[in-house]
């Protein structure tokens, strides 16, 4: 079987531990995600196994952000059969195949050229689905995003790797593109953020929901929720007591959670 040469370095390189963590979950008796295209994907890439082992202890709250998400976009195509998913940062996410949206759904992967040109070689081709080879951050791509249908965006392990001012950019962009859709996203709280720096990472936070309304009007916040919910799925009793522990103090808690707005005024 021939392997693909993965140098990525980064965020960039992040789209490998979560890969890594699907494929993980894949295979176990009681899998939080159930990827199946996750371990057949990750054989064919040629990376550093060693650091990207290292990480798997933090897989579950990856795993649960993921499946979180699928649930709200499996409930949005139910509602909107002829929406379009827009997946900013997709990595080599399987989101579309996990899903596998009907036939009147139209979606949309967007990340780098370089991710991009990876997915292209790994992921089969199917109706109703194209890339763009993009940084979210610029302000091109959106204008061949069709505005006259819904459109759910998703932005998973995406915004806290922008500086501040791009994120606020980008959704001011995204909700003066879309009449009308929702937006799904995950956000870490500030002593997160300040506790990276240390770490060597620059991270952006989110210390109120509501902030990105007052960005633009045309963003409503619908949901919070932690990432660290639904922590009766993890099958490893070590993990889920010590998550389950930790997750008394509020601000644990809401160290990481997933945000869900409607964009526009339906």
């Amino acid at each position: 079987m021939r392997t693909e040469k993965v140098e990525l370095t980064g965020a960039k390189e992040t789209l490998l531990y979560t890969l890594y963590f699907r494929a993980l979950d894949s295979r176990s008796a009681h899998p939080i995600l159930d990827d199946p295209w996750a371990a057949d994907t990750l054989a064919r890439l040629d990376y550093n196994r060693f650091k990207i082992k290292m990480a798997a202890g933090d897989r579950y709250l990856g795993l649960l952000r993921a499946r979180r998400l699928d649930t709200w976009t499996r409930q949005y195509l139910a509602d909107h059969p002829d929406a379009t998913v827009l997946h900013l940062g997709c990595g080599l996410d399987s989101r579309v195949l996990r899903i596998d949206p009907p036939p009147g759904v139209e979606w949309i992967d967007v990340d780098f050229p370089e991710v991009i040109e990876l997915r292209r070689r790994l992921y089969p081709e199917r109706d109703h689905y194209r890339m763009i080879a993009s940084s979210v951050t610029e302000p091109g791509w959106l204008e061949s995003i069709p505005a006259g249908r819904p459109v759910l965006v998703i932005a998973e392990g995406l915004l806290m790797y922008l500086m501040a001012p791009d994120v606020r950019q980008l959704l001011v962009r995204l909700a003066e593109r879309i009449p009308h859709g929702e937006l799904a996203f995950d956000a870490i709280a500030p002593w997160l953020a300040a506790f990276s720096r240390t770490l060597g990472w620059q991270l952006s936070s989110l210390a109120d929901p509501h902030e990105p309304e007052h960005w633009t009007g045309g963003l409503t916040l619908l949901d919070r929720v932690p990432v660290l919910s639904n922590l009766e799925l993890i099958p490893a009793p070590h993990y889920r007591l010590t998550l389950q522990a930790l997750t008394r103090m509020a601000w644990m808690r809401n160290a990481m959670s997933l945000f869900r707005y409607r964009i526009g005024d339906i």
